[in-house]
């Protein structure tokens, strides 16, 4: 046993001199030194670029996405020629009062005004509803104070109106009411636009199709229900639209 743990021993003095002469050796090398020093940076620079990239990348598919609604909006002039058309950005929005109210850049300075029209590639997303000098609030459609916009839609060549009154935030629909006259089931699917006798909002913007129809609670008028058209969970560029006085 003596002999067995004196060996044991040298083996350990052994393996200490060893590492003790490696050691020695790379601190008076300085280029194996430099070597383990500059991969060590390149380890933490490869890191840092490729957290850059994934930021950079981010940042870059945002704009394509900013560039592409600028480009579908932007098709709509064709349909608006006559009409005063202003691009904008959102830049405030509120989560409590996320389908009531954005503010975008875009006031006095620019020419808005109270009740114009506010759309994006999908279509009608709102109203102005107080300008300020540089920037403007927008009441949303889906906003359910006393948001009365005026529509319509072409059933059998005949034009029926109604005032879209309310918004379901769980089914993402639109409350078309006091519409007059005798409809039936093959409605869906019709396209409902403004009628133009809200304040300052154009004629024949895109609200959404029809969905279904019902009575209202008295039974004397008819309810549509519309899917609407617009992302109201996507705003970051629209148009403001009027008309020219």
């Amino acid at each position: 046993m003596k002999k067995r743990s004196k060996k044991n021993n040298k083996l350990l003095i052994i393996l200490f001199i060893f590492l003790f002469i490696i050691l020695y050796f790379i601190m008076t090398n300085n280029t194996l030194l430099d070597n383990f020093k500059g991969i060590s940076a390149s380890i933490f620079n490869f890191r840092k670029t490729t957290n850059s990239n994934n930021i950079n990348n981010a940042e870059i598919e945002d704009l394509k996405k900013e560039i592409n609604n600028l480009k579908k909006i932007n098709d709509l002039d064709k349909l608006l020629t006559d009409k005063v058309k202003i691009n904008a950005s959102v830049i405030k929005r509120s989560m409590p009062y996320w389908h009531n109210n954005i503010t975008i850049n875009k006031g006095k300075k620019d020419n808005i005004k109270k009740g114009y029209a506010v759309i994006n590639s999908g279509g009608l997303v709102g109203e102005i509803d107080v300008v300020n000098k540089n920037s403007s609030e927008v009441k949303l459609i889906t906003n359910n104070d006393n948001n009365y916009i005026s529509a319509k839609f072409l059933y059998k060549e005949k034009e029926y109106y109604g005032i879209i009154k309310k918004y379901n935030i769980i089914t993402n629909e639109l409350y078309l009411e006091n519409v007059i006259g005798e409809l039936n089931d093959d409605i869906k699917g019709i396209n409902v636009v403004t009628s133009g006798l809200s304040s300052n909002i154009p004629s024949g913007l895109y609200i959404g199709s029809i969905k279904r129809i019902k009575k209202d609670k008295y039974n004397l008028s008819n309810v549509i229900i519309i899917n609407l058209g617009a992302d109201i969970n996507d705003l970051t560029i629209v148009k403001v639209v009027g008309n020219n006085d």
